[in-house]
């Protein structure tokens, strides 16, 4: 054989490979979206009460899908000309789950939770911010919309405005992606409130007891720092993608991650730490119905969050990176626990100590980052002791204990360049001092 051959047959076997990846990296993009589409939409219809047709807006980035809801088996599939499809089912009080790696009746038999008590109302305050919640609303460029859905403000503990988008209300639950995170932080101290957990000890997950991940303490996952590799991108597949919507156990997947440098050595943002969190916590209770009831009894009926869903993958972890609805109300309960160092009607929820932690910058973060919590400790103007949940699309819950004030920004906005959550929070302070 010739070497003019020889290199003919190399590049049409680079070729042949490259069709072959290309094919597969075609395919999981499109078993991603299906998924994405399945899941936004049961969660759309059967937990938020919107129509198929009013959900078509928050399935922007996965248009080409095609989505079936059926209100009989309270159920979406989504497909993509038979190259691709999903399915996310329904669950009262747990929302919607992919059926990943699992059966249907296999996720429907597992433990449902306690039904939410009556709902604590907010006391309101008279304060005109009429004026603000117009601008807040106003779309300015129709080509580039902010699209604001809901916007809540406490101050003192009390509503001082609240307002709503078209179709959305006080009894619309939303989601509020990543703010989930903020949530699990919650439910990591409430079980070191118990006794149960000790952040600063390497974490109890028995897959890494014999190699270097051994050393990875709950402290670090929270913090981001733990050193594990996370590809965390959604454009593409990826760690994130696969995770959420692939993978039976978000958790479980996660946790197979190796190191990708020493823990508390660099600061990098993963939605997988969050999932082991949740694999953490789940492990720490004697059975499966104890674990999925835990945030509810403890969190969502002591602050009166009856609109909180909080929503499992399929082996009925939960999803605690990303996967939680509640009214922009029910938002703002959340954060006024946050605001009150974690006590409500005298009863203490977090232990003491645990917001002041929480909101501690993390090193390496460039002042962005604490324990599952957003700073802006960059921004001069940004009051220092404030913190923030925050999720993909422009969710915000800001906790501001200087000026005694908690602010919930929920919406579907496209691009941080179009919503900036630090200049919100410090428009809504400059409006109240007016």
């Amino acid at each position: 054989m010739s070497i003019g051959q020889k290199i003919g047959l190399g590049i049409l076997a680079v070729v042949i490979v490259g069709l072959i990846f290309g094919v597969r990296y075609g395919l999981q993009y499109l078993n991603i979206a299906t998924s994405y589409a399945a899941k936004t939409m049961c969660s759309g219809v059967f937990v938020s009460g919107r129509t198929p047709e009013a959900m078509t807006e928050d399935l922007y980035a996965v248009s080409f899908t095609q989505t079936k809801v059926n209100t009989d088996t309270s159920s979406v599939t989504a497909s993509l000309y038979g190259l691709a499809s999903a399915t996310a089912i329904y669950r009262k009080g747990l929302g919607c789950t992919l059926v990943n790696g699992s059966t249907e009746s296999e996720i429907r038999a597992q433990p449902s939770v306690p039904s939410p008590n009556q709902d604590i109302p907010l006391e309101p305050k008279n304060i005109n911010l009429e004026q603000f919640l117009d601008q807040t609303f106003t779309e300015i460029n129709p080509k580039v919309p902010v699209q604001t859905r809901a916007v809540v403000i406490l101050h003192d503990g009390k509503l001082v405005a609240q307002r709503y988008a078209g179709r959305f209300n006080n009894q619309t639950p939303l989601l509020g992606w990543s703010m989930t995170k903020s949530v699990t932080n919650a439910m990591i101290g409430m079980m070191v409130l118990d006794g149960k957990l000790d952040i600063y000890k390497p974490a109890p997950i028995i897959e890494w007891k014999n190699d270097a991940r051994a050393k990875i303490t709950i402290d670090q996952l929270l913090r981001m720092s733990s050193g594990l590799a996370f590809v965390e991108d959604y454009a593409s597949p990826s760690d994130a993608t696969k995770m959420l919507f692939q993978e039976k156990g978000a958790g479980a997947f996660a946790l197979t991650k190796n190191l990708a440098a020493e823990p508390d050595t660099v600061w990098s943002y993963s939605s997988g730490t969050s999932n082991i969190l949740q694999e953490i916590i789940r492990r720490q209770f004697p059975n499966h119905a104890d674990y999925l009831a835990f945030p509810h009894k403890r969190l969502f009926q002591k602050l009166g969050m009856t609109s909180a869903v909080l929503e499992p993958d399929a082996s009925g972890t939960y999803v605690g990176s990303s996967f939680m609805y509640a009214t922009a109300r029910d938002w703002a309960k959340f954060g006024q626990l946050y605001l009150q160092d974690g006590v409500w009607n005298g009863e203490r929820i977090l232990p003491e100590g645990w917001v002041a932690y929480s909101s501690t910058e993390t090193p390496h973060s460039d002042g962005t980052y604490a324990a599952h919590f957003w700073l802006a400790h960059n921004d001069p103007e940004f009051p220092k002791d404030g913190f923030m949940a925050q999720g993909f699309e422009g969710q915000t819950v800001a906790i501001i204990p200087s000026q005694n004030l908690v602010i919930v920004r929920l919406g579907l906005t496209h691009g941080d360049a179009v919503y900036d959550d630090v200049a919100f929070v410090k428009s809504v302070i400059a409006a109240l001092k007016k």
